[in-house]
């Protein structure tokens, strides 16, 4: 399976993906599948100059993400896989990625979102798309850094 890590993140590329997590998954390729950001060039180009040349980095829709990871091309290489919503890594799910399981590093405070640990606050909505996450068989891991522990919170969402 080519997705070395998916991961939730509110925001996507930043130091903890890449200074954190990528010397330690070592992926060949960053999927950032993200609706807004991929209909963006200016966040594209802004994330894209935050990975490292060697490492290459594709944006794309949800829905365009999904096909892309079951295509051939990227069936060939080690993927870390960034959404910025649980809705995100559900869709993704839906569409038929094969996920066992989701690293939720940063789902950070917002108005009407409650706390879970420090650095996973959800709201309502997010939670159900967790909890359908969780139904479909997939651990969510909570681990903002490589370096802390995980933390499995599927009983945190049901």
């Amino acid at each position: 399976m080519p997705v070395k890590l998916a991961r939730i993140d509110d925001r996507l590329i930043h130091g903890q993906v890449v200074l954190g997590w990528v010397p330690v998954v070592k992926p060949d390729r960053i999927v950032v599948a993200c609706d807004r950001v991929a209909a963006n060039n200016w966040e594209r180009r802004f994330y894209a100059s935050c990975v490292p040349p060697e490492i290459r980095t594709s944006f794309f829709s949800v829905a365009d993400a999904a096909q892309q990871i079951a295509s051939e091309l990227l069936a060939k290489e080690q993927l870390l896989v960034l959404v910025e919503t649980a809705e995100d890594a559900w869709k993704l799910v839906v569409a038929g990625v094969t996920l066992t399981e989701v690293n939720v590093g940063g789902l950070h405070y917002r108005e009407g979102s409650v706390e879970l640990l420090p650095f996973v606050f959800v709201t309502p909505a997010e939670r159900s798309f967790l909890r359908e996450l969780v139904k479909r068989g997939v651990s969510l891991s909570a681990q903002d850094v490589p370096s802390n522990p995980a933390r499995v919170i599927n009983s945190l969402v049901v």
